[in-house]
């Protein structure tokens, strides 16, 4: 037969034969064995070593059979126990029945065999590999080996080699009922020996004892915790009102929890009928004897109804009924179990409020409320978000992905929500999406989820709320704050805000910078990163009076305004402060340098006519003009140059110069700055920024600045057309010259031109009172003269009369002439002619002689009255005094220096003896100065014994100029 296989010997009884091999060595199982035709199963030792030792732990399996068999003996609860009578009893048959010395009760516990019961062995353990049970307790019957040292599994075992000294083995499995092999009832002999089958028979029948007493002890061990258990429980349950009751419905036990629900004792309910806590109600209609007839029926009788306490007062309670029954399943009484529910039927009640006012609140409100399962599909919307979303009802959107009614960003925002909530999180965001109807709506949602009894989102809840209006409000808001901040950013004015900073007795002594426009960091120069810094910090020279002026401003909550000057920068800036809250105040700079220039530059216009009003000082007129006009345009140089256009100069006075720079006083060259002379000659202004970069005056820029002179403005003083004299505004640094300034410097010229043709329509005045005077003077003479002539040659009186008249009239006409100036161009001869018209009595008084040209309006003008002043004189002292005397008129033309001049020449002859003045009158001056100052001739009045000679000498086209200047005192 093969290693490990036992035959079965008749009887029942498996024996190995000294000779055979040793069996089931090294850890290998044995094949099923049949018993009475059934079929059981080998079992596995544990700790069976090679060589028949038990040296370790067998593996696979056998490690869970043994993990089996020590769960199996844990709950028997036999290991370690004291001796017992039960068991000594079976081991003291064993021995008697066998005839064997050493009967045993073999436990397998772990690495140790522990024997319940043993006599004649005298140790209550021995380690497993000691242990031959563990060779029995993989047998299904008796196991035996007649001779110890015969056998390869036990002939080294040291119970066989040592003392006692065993010799034979036989011993039954301690099998469970589960088929767990716990040990072996064995019996030992120190000789080799056999068991006959009745032995066997009887050693197989007390094993099972064993395990029946084993069982037993179990069983009423369980039974003993059960009953304390049920007791626990019951005395436990005080939340259970638990009574027993006979077939009557008499009471026949009562738990405390009746006791604590229905306030009566056990002892005064045992025996009394149970429906004593019905209400009257219930017992009148026979609800007791329902639910017992309920449960006979049916096995149970359930209820849930008000109940009665001792003291009177109900609660709510839900039952049930069940029949008890004896162990033959006969009918014996009821088991009434109550639970007072009283509190849990408040809350339902609560609840079911609570549903119905949270119904309500999803009803009446105005958000889109949504449940979605876990594929984002809606199952629930509510009225109010039915409503907003212009649905026809909850079918139109049920089973709706919901992502799906966003589009866009949008979408991936709302699926991101989704998300979060199903982790367990929760989903928030804004975005825009249409209603049903198309409607375009702005949303805020929320995403949460609702968990389930594992704690885990089972749904979502979706919170919706229209924010179109606000979002539409915020949009205004954002578009306004960027408006704001626009304007802010992009304001001409300056702006800041401040705190105040103080020290620790209160006093202001700086503040911090908040927050600057652009236009301020402009303003003060300021980069924008001093935000945050002080003011003492960027600005270390800043005055203490603009630190307290703020420091006021928020003590007192008013605001001020006031003017800040920076003459770095050469602005003035009005400033608008006001508080803002705690130490904070904010500060406005509006750059009013232009309003103060035009207001200084209006007061210098006003100081101007206020000096010039009251002098007569040509002198002192350019003098206070330049003073005012370069402090108030704030220059280096200014004031007023003569024109020499025959020397090419300009010959500068007294002029304005700021302290610290030379006076540029004296005769300049045309050309000795630069190239824009004949723009000036031209009447332009010249207009330079910068000297070194203009072309008309970058070769000469070294001169200017030796000069301090960097930018400039030239006016040209016209009279007639002809550039006469230079107003200067220079300063000594680059400078764009504004248009405003240009005009008051225009303006600035005409007031002091406008002074100047004050003092000479003055002088005019007098002239022309002086003139006014010796003409009539002059008149009366030349009346008198007349008459004296018509009467002298006259042969009556009508005739002399008639004469006279006439020659009165044509007097009367040339004054006309003279006082009108209505003279146009004419040859020079038809000049002479009418400005002598009236002393013409007879043919010969006037011999002219000379070529023809035309002489210009102005001239013509100038040269008639010469002629009148000299015939006047001649008519009351000189040749036309006389009845023969004769003058002589002659003219040439002659080139002077490349230039046309004409002469002319007045000769008197015929008349009394001439003798020169003694002084000069007013007409010898008028005769004097002629065309001289007007038109650069020259007039020669000499006075010959023979008459009066005068000589005229001018430049052709002087005397040609239609427009010539007025004449110069």
């Amino acid at each position: 037969m093969p290693d490990g296989l036992y035959h079965q010997p008749r009887g029942g009884v498996r024996t190995h034969d000294a000779g055979d091999p040793a069996g089931p060595s090294d850890g290998i199982p044995l094949k099923a064995q049949t018993i009475a035709g059934k079929p059981r199963r080998a079992g596995l030792v544990s700790g069976m070593g090679s060589k028949g030792t038990m040296g370790g732990r067998m593996f696979g399996a056998g490690e869970q059979i043994e993990n089996r068999r020590q769960a199996e003996m844990a709950s028997y609860a036999i290991l370690d126990t004291p001796a017992e009578s039960e068991f000594d009893d079976i081991v003291n048959v064993a021995s008697e029945v066998c005839g064997m010395p050493v009967p045993l009760i073999s436990l397998l516990d772990g690495e140790r065999q522990w024997f319940k019961a043993e006599t004649g062995f005298g140790q209550s353990e021995t380690p497993l590999s000691q242990s031959i049970c563990a060779y029995a307790v993989q047998q299904d019957d008796v196991f035996e080996i007649e001779d110890l040292t015969q056998d390869t599994r036990t002939s080294n075992n040291s119970l066989v080699t040592g003392g006692p000294r065993v010799r034979f083995y036989a011993g039954a499995p301690l099998r469970t009922p589960d088929g767990v092999a716990l040990g072996a009832l064995c019996v030992l002999d120190t000789k080799p020996n056999k068991l006959t089958p009745s032995q066997a028979f009887v050693l197989r029948t007390l094993a099972h004892q064993v395990v029946t007493t084993l069982e037993l002890r179990r069983s009423l061990r369980l039974r003993k915790e059960s009953d304390r258990r049920n007791k626990a429980i019951l005395e436990s349950a005080v939340d259970y009102a638990i009574v027993s009751m006979d077939l009557k419905g008499m009471v026949t036990s009562w738990s405390p929890g009746a006791e604590r629900i229905l306030g009566w004792d056990e002892a005064a309910m045992c025996g009394k009928p149970a429906h004593v806590f019905f209400t009257e109600e219930d017992v009148s209609t026979g609800i007791p004897e329902q639910e017992m007839a309920s449960a006979l029926l049916h096995g149970r009788g359930t209820d849930e109804r008000w109940h009665l306490r001792k003291d009177g007062s109900l609660f709510w309670a839900n039952g049930e009924m069940v029949p008890l029954r004896d162990e033959d399943g006969r009918h014996e009484g009821f088991l009434k179990i109550l639970r007072d529910r009283t509190e849990q039927r408040n809350a339902a009640a609560k609840e079911q409020a609570d549903a119905a006012f949270m119904r309500g609140v999803l009803s009446s409100s105005a958000d889109c409320i949504k449940v979605l399962d876990p594929d984002a599909r809606l199952t629930f919307m509510n009225e109010g978000g039915l409503t907003v979303m212009e649905a026809d009802g909850l079918d139109q959107v049920r089973g709706r992905d919901w992502t799906d009614f966003w589009h866009g960003q949008a979408r991936a925002d709302a699926k991101s929500a989704f998300w979060a909530a199903l982790a367990g999180g929760t989903g928030h965001f804004q975005a825009p999406a249409d209603t049903l109807k198309g409607t375009p709506k702005w949303w805020d949602v929320q995403v949460t989820p609702i968990r389930g009894a594992d704690g885990q989102p089972e749904r979502l809840l979706v919170v919706s709320r229209d924010i179109t209006r606000q979002r539409a409000s915020e949009q205004l808001i954002a578009d306004s704050e960027k408006r704001w901040r626009g304007l802010f950013e992009g304001m001409q004015e300056g702006f800041f805000s401040g705190e105040i900073i103080r020290s620790d007795n209160g006093r202001a002594i700086d503040c911090r910078l908040v927050e600057i426009n652009p236009a301020f960091a402009a303003q003060s120069g300021l980069p924008a990163d001093t935000v945050g810094r002080t003011i003492r910090e960027a600005i270390p020279d800043i005055p203490d009076w603009l630190i307290e002026t703020y420091a006021r401003v928020v003590d007192t909550g008013t605001p001020e305004v006031f003017d800040i000057a920076v003459p770095e920068l050469g602005r003035t800036f009005e400033v608008r402060a006001y508080r803002e809250a705690g130490q904070r105040f904010a500060a406005m700079f509006i750059d009013v340098s232009e309003r103060k220039q035009a207001e200084a530059r209006r007061a210098a216009l006003a100081e101007l006519g206020d000096r010039l009003r009251n002098t007569n000082d040509r002198a002192e007129i350019a003098r206070v003009a330049s003073e005012i006009l370069g402090r108030t345009l704030r220059l280096s140089h200014a004031g007023y140059g003569a024109v020499d256009h025959d020397r090419e100069t300009i010959v500068i006075g007294e002029g304005w110069t700021v302290p610290g720079i030379p006076s540029i006083g004296g005769v300049h060259g045309f050309r000795d700055y630069g190239t824009y002379i004949e723009s000036l000659k031209n009447g332009h202004a010249v207009i330079i920024n910068d000297v070194t970069d203009d072309p008309r005056t970058a070769s000469d820029a070294d001169a200017l600045a030796a000069l301090h002179v960097r930018s400039l403005l030239n006016l040209p003083l016209m009279e007639h057309g002809r550039f006469v004299a230079l107003l200067y505004a220079l300063k000594d640094v680059p400078y764009a010259w504004k248009p405003e300034e240009i005009s008051f410097a225009n303006n600035f010229a005409d007031r002091t031109r406008a002074a100047l043709a004050r003092i000479d329509a003055e002088e005019r005045q007098r002239t022309l009172n002086l003139e006014l005077s010796h003409r009539m003077k002059n008149m009366l003479a030349m009346v008198q003269s007349i008459a004296t002539q018509t009467m002298r040659t006259a042969t009556d009186l009508d005739a002399a009369k008639e004469v006279l008249a006439g020659r009165l009239i044509a007097l009367s006409k040339s004054h006309d002439l003279l006082l009108g100036g209505e003279m146009g161009a004419a040859p020079i001869k038809t000049l002479i002619e009418g400005a002598l018209q009236t002393h013409a009595d007879n043919p010969n008084r006037f011999v002219l002689d000379g070529p023809t040209f035309t002489v210009g309006a102005k001239a013509a003008m100038s040269l008639s009255l010469m002629l009148h002043e000299l015939a006047t004189n001649a008519a009351k002292y000189g040749a036309l005094s006389t009845a023969n005397g004769q003058v002589s008129i002659n003219w040439l033309l002659r080139d002077v220096d490349g230039e046309p001049h004409c002469a002319l020449r007045w000769s008197e002859a015929g008349g009394p003896a001439v003798a020169p003045p003694t002084r000069t009158g007013f007409g010898s001056r008028l005769i004097g100065r002629g065309l001289a100052g007007n038109f650069g001739g020259e007039v020669d009045l000499s006075y010959p014994r023979d008459g009066v000679v005068c000589t005229i000498d001018a430049p052709l086209a002087g005397l040609q100029a239609e427009d010539a200047p007025r004449t110069a005192h």
